[in-house]
Formats: structure tokens, C-alpha cells, sequence
């Protein structure tokens, strides 16, 4: 009887030691017969070593029932499938293309700093830097085919509101993949005209590597072109430029006009129409761009602008 108890007292330190995983009947029964000592080489008698196995094979069954519930009530936990996760982040599967990516707050145009970058849906770059190809060598600024929140040209798109000059309005960006067929970034939001506000937007610097030139030589292009498309009313948006020297607060504007609401369309604006939002700024330099900015601006409005394409246009 005393080594049926010593028994069980070293099934239980096991048990302790493992928490009760690694512990199944036919392993119990696995070190039952590999224990060191056994009751004949203590000297018992036969009748004794048949009194204890009977106990032990109790003790056994027992353990087994008891370590079985266990199991059943603690069922092993499922590892996480890192890939899958990043992969439903980023929008390539699941429905985290459809998510809102940035409560839009920032400054108007900025300083001539460079825009501090926005929460991310993804994490790091698609590619190296090195794989993607300036926006004025393609021609293209971003035709959506990387995934958000970064442009084909390999920038980054982010959100800006007038909350940091104590407006109110706010917005969201984010990536539709099928939007009357095509895949948009989507600016939306309330534009509110308190505290001296009104704009949302969404922006990308247009420089590829800031590290060796912050601007872009788009002199050899004529203008810019959008497709969008708008529901909201009045139906028009405004496209703002900035360059290294554009004064803070300040950009180059021009206001757009769309034709039907919910239906795509392509716009483009002569890089000759924008406009300097302050009197003292000289015309545009476009062998300097930095910036590009699609906003809506000026009046108290429920913003919804979906942009599928933007880029550099020649007329031949």
C-alpha cells in the first residue's frame, strides 16, 4: 500500500512538472514500467504485489479519466498564422481593403518639411525603393497597382485635415477594390467651416528618394490627370501643388469640376491653370514639384471623391 501511494506520488510530481500535456493512458502506462524500483525487489509478498498492482492500475485509471477531462476542457489553442494575418492587413485577402485607414488630421499644405507619415495598414514597403520608378520617368504618380497606402511610383499616400489649425472637419482615406469596376482610394468625410476650417485631403509627396532630391522634374509634361469619381454635392474637388519653395499654408490650386455624379471620368488640368493660393508667391515652377494634393475644400459639404488613377499627361 505504501508504495501505491509512493506511486502515485511520483505520477503526480510528473504531472505537475509537464501540466498534464505530455501525459496520455498509454504514456502513463509507459512509465509505470519504467519506474526503478518495483514492489518484488522490496521484498513483498505475493499477495501484497497483487494488493498494489491492484491499487496502481485504480490510481492509473483515475489519472487517465481525470488528465482526459482536462483535455477536453482546455482544448489546445490554434497558432497564429502570422502571413495569413499580415496578408488580411495589407487588403490582399479578407476585407481589410475596406477598412478605414486614417482619421485625416494634419496640416493644410504643410511646411516645407517633408509630411510626417500616417498609421499604416501595412507594414514596410512591397518593394525596395530601388524597384519602383520615379513618377516623372513613367509618367505615372499612381495607377493603384501596389498596395495601400503606397502609389505605383513608390511614395505614400496620407491624410490631411484642418484640425491642427483648430478646424473641425474630418475624413477618412481608404483602398475600394471594386468600385463601379475599378479599384479607388476614397476620400471621405464632412468638411465643417467652423474655427476657421474647411478641407480634407488626401496627399502624396512625388520625389521617390527625399534622401537625393525632394522635388520632381515634371517640365517635360503638360499637366495632370485624374480619374475620379464624385457623389458628393457640389460635384467638384480641388488638385493643390506644392514645390521646395511654396510659402506654409499655401499651394497651387485649381478647382475641378465633374460632369455626372457616380460615374467615372478623367480630368486634366494644364500645369498653366494652377494658381498660387498667396499673392506673393511666384508661378509655378513644374521642374520642381514636390507635392500633390486631391482636396475637398471651401464650403460645408459630406465628402465622397474616389480616385483611381493620377498621372502626367502630354498633348501631342
Amino acid at each position: 500500500m505504501k508504495l501505491a501511494n509512493s506511486f502515485l506520488t511520483y505520477l503526480f510530481f510528473v504531472y505537475l512538472q509537464t501540466g498534464g500535456d505530455a501525459f496520455s493512458a498509454s504514456k502513463i502506462s509507459a512509465t509505470r514500467t519504467c519506474l526503478p524500483l518495483t514492489v518484488t525487489s522490496l521484498g513483498a509478498t505475493d499477495n501484497d504485489q497483487t494488493n498494489g498492482d491492484d491499487v496502481s492500475d485504480q490510481v492509473l485509471k483515475s489519472l487517465t479519466e481525470k488528465l482526459d477531462q482536462s483535455k477536453e476542457s482546455n482544448p489546445p489553442k490554434k497558432k497564429d498564422n502570422k502571413a495569413m494575418a499580415f496578408l488580411r492587413k495589407v487588403g490582399r485577402v479578407g476585407g481589410a481593403a475596406n477598412k478605414s485607414f486614417v482619421n485625416a488630421v494634419g496640416s493644410d499644405e504643410g511646411s516645407t518639411g517633408r509630411q510626417p507619415a500616417a498609421k499604416r495598414q501595412s507594414q514596410g514597403m512591397a518593394k525596395s525603393k530601388a524597384a519602383y520608378q520615379e513618377c516623372t520617368k513613367s509618367g505615372v504618380v499612381d495607377d493603384l497597382s501596389e498596395m495601400f497606402p503606397f502609389t505605383s511610383s513608390g511614395t505614400e499616400w496620407r491624410g490631411v485635415s484642418d484640425r491642427v489649425m483648430g478646424g473641425l472637419s474630418n475624413g477618412f482615406i481608404k483602398r475600394e477594390t471594386d468600385l463601379q469596376g475599378k479599384t479607388a482610394n476614397l476620400l471621405t468625410g464632412h468638411v465643417s467651416l467652423e474655427n476657421n476650417g474647411g478641407f480634407i485631403q488626401m496627399v502624396t509627396d512625388l520625389a521617390l528618394d527625399p534622401s537625393k532630391s525632394i522635388s520632381v522634374d515634371a517640365s517635360e509634361y503638360d499637366g495632370v490627370e485624374l480619374e475620379v469619381l464624385c457623389r458628393h454635392e457640389p460635384r467638384e474637388f480641388n488638385v493643390h501643388l506644392r514645390t521646395p519653395g511654396t510659402l506654409k499654408q499655401a499651394s497651387y490650386r485649381f478647382t475641378c469640376k465633374v460632369g455626372e455624379e457616380d460615374k467615372w471620368e478623367t480630368v486634366r488640368i494644364p500645369f498653366s491653370s494652377f494658381k498660387s493660393s498667396e499673392d506673393e508667391m511666384p508661378p509655378l515652377d513644374t521642374s520642381a514639384l514636390r507635392r500633390i494634393g486631391i482636396v475637398a475644400i471651401g464650403r460645408e459639404m459630406d465628402v465622397y471623391l474616389a480616385v483611381a488613377g493620377v498621372k502626367f499627361y502630354v498633348v501631342i
